[in-house]
This record gives C-alpha cells, sequence and structure tokens, in this order.
C-alpha cells in the first residue's frame, strides 16, 4: 500500500529515565507531568498580571487543579477503563507514576475544585474562573499524552501494517505475548491536538486584548477537546464497548457527549455576558 504514512516506528525507550532504587527510578511520564504544571502555573500566573489580577490568586488556583488533575484523572481511568483490574489491585491505585489517566475524570474533578475555588474566591466570576485554566490544561494535557507514550501505554489500534509504531514492550497479559505489530500512536494524535487546542485558545486570547467574553475559551476548549476525542477513539482499543439505545460506541466517546453539550451550555452563557472590563489590582 503506497501512502504518505508508509514508515514503521519500532519504540522500545524505557519509561524510566534512571533508577533510584532497584524498583523506583525517575520517569519520562513523571517528568513531562512535573512540568505540565510548571508551565501551567507560568501560564496562570501571566494570566493574572495581564489582568491586573492578584497573583496570590493564581497560587491557590494551582493548588486545586494539582489535586484535581492528580485524583480525579487517576480515578477516571481506574473506574471508568480498568476497574476489573484495579478491584483486584488495590495498591495500584495510588501507583500513578506507572501511568494511567482519563481526562473525562479529571474533567469533573477539575469542575468540583473550581467551585470550591470559586466559594472562597467570591471575587471572581465562575466563567472567568474557568476561561482562566482553559489555556494551561490544553497545553498540560499535552505533556501528559507525550507521557503515555513514552510509557507504551493508552495504545491505538493495529493499523495495516504499513504504518504504525511498534510498542514492543507491550505484552498480551493473557498470552504473554510482546506486540510486533504496528498500531497507531494515539497518545501522539491526542497530543497534538491538544496542542492545536492550546495554539486556537492563546490566539484568541491575545488578540482580544487578554479580555475574552467570560466563558468563551473554556466553551471553545470542551468542544474541540471532547469532539476530536470522539474521533480517535474510533482508533482507541476498548475490549468493552458500550452499547445503549442500538447503538455501540467505546466508553470515552459515551463520555464524551456529556462534555460537548456543556460546552454549548458554557457557551450559551457566554453569548449573555458582556466582554470583560479592565480590572485594577486587589
Amino acid at each position: 500500500m503506497n501512502s504518505l504514512l508508509a514508515f514503521v516506528v519500532h519504540w522500545n525507550i524505557k519509561p524510566e529515565i534512571f533508577m533510584i532504587t532497584e524498583d523506583f527510578g525517575i520517569r519520562w511520564y513523571s517528568l513531562l507531568y512535573g512540568a505540565a504544571f510548571f508551565l501551567g502555573y507560568n501560564i496562570l500566573f501571566w494570566e493574572f498580571k495581564k489582568e491586573n489580577k492578584n497573583t496570590e490568586g493564581a497560587d491557590q488556583l494551582l493548588m486545586y487543579m494539582f489535586f484535581a488533575v492528580l485524583i480525579g484523572a487517576r480515578l477516571g481511568h481506574v473506574f471508568f477503563y480498568q476497574w476489573d483490574y484495579y478491584s483486584q489491585h488495590l495498591l495500584e491505585i495510588v501507583q500513578i507514576w506507572k501511568g494511567g489517566l482519563a481526562s473525562h475524570g479529571a474533567a469533573i474533578a477539575i469542575t468540583i475544585a473550581l467551585i470550591l475555588y470559586k466559594r472562597n474566591h467570591p471575587e471572581y466570576s465562575f466563567l472567568w474562573i474557568i476561561d482562566r485554566v482553559a489555556i494551561p490544561t490544553a497545553i498540560g494535557g499535552s505533556f501528559i499524552r507525550f507521557g503515555n507514550f513514552f510509557n507504551s501505554e493508552i495504545v491505538g489500534d493495529y493499523t495495516d501494517g504499513s504504518w504504525g509504531v511498534v510498542f514492543e514492550r507491550n505484552r498480551d497479559d493473557i498470552t504473554g505475548v510482546f506486540d510486533t505489530m504496528p498500531r497507531v500512536p494515539i497518545q501522539l494524535f491526542e497530543g497534538f491536538l491538544y496542542v492545536s487546542i492550546f495554539i486556537v485558545l492563546i490566539t484568541i486570547y491575545i488578540r482580544s486584548k487578554y479580555k475574552p467574553r467570560e466563558g468563551s475559551l473554556m466553551a471553545i476548549f470542551l468542544f474541540m477537546m471532547f469532539a476530536g476525542r470522539f474521533f480517535l477513539e474510533y482508533w482507541k482499543v476498548d475490549v468493552n464497548p458500550l452499547t445503549m439505545m442500538g447503538i455501540t460506541l467505546t466508553h470515552g466517546q459515551w463520555l464524551s457527549f456529556p462534555f460537548i453539550a456543556i460546552a454549548f451550555f458554557i457557551y450559551w452563557l457566554s453569548t449573555r455576558n458582556k466582554p470583560q472590563e479592565v480590572s485594577t489590582p486587589e
């Protein structure tokens, strides 16, 4: 088959950068996860300064986001995708350094965290708060997906063999046989999707002179992310797809629908708001 994508990459990179003990080391995933929050904090700080807000609010918002993503994304992965496994290996739930985070779980936890943040910061509207986290979350999500690639996890389905990535460290849990056929590098596709969302959002933010209509950034973020995720899910592996109303889709696709609906709802709320006014420092 002649194709511009007619190439196969063999991926056998160790997930650990170096080992500290025999069983514990510093992983690429952990490094990228930390880098995501470091960059996210700097973007938050920059946003608060550009809008003449008290930058201490950025510090607090980062902490809310950190724990929300850490706990929500992990529990989302555990309960939405691999509860059959983790129900028999409960101690592995806390071993996040091995990877396994779900964006749907993170989105739910982040929503709860931002509601709590709003209660402690009544001076900010909820739509303004969720807009502030949209840009750093987009770029942070790309780092995490690239970390998944280093871990050789959340792999895509097999290709026709003419292109893709052979994740040589992947082994079938039942047969014990390592992968020898190329798969869709779905983690990279998702990572680049999030980079694209980041570019769109930051362009809108700057062109609006740091005063976009409240709620607009988060609405765009949610729509692009979960609409994109819906189509990318066709290349993912779901050993237990879900059938409802006679339609069979992956768990990720079904979970995308509520967030797309929320995106439209937030956009509707956004259209009812006046553009932001310049505020003075607190």
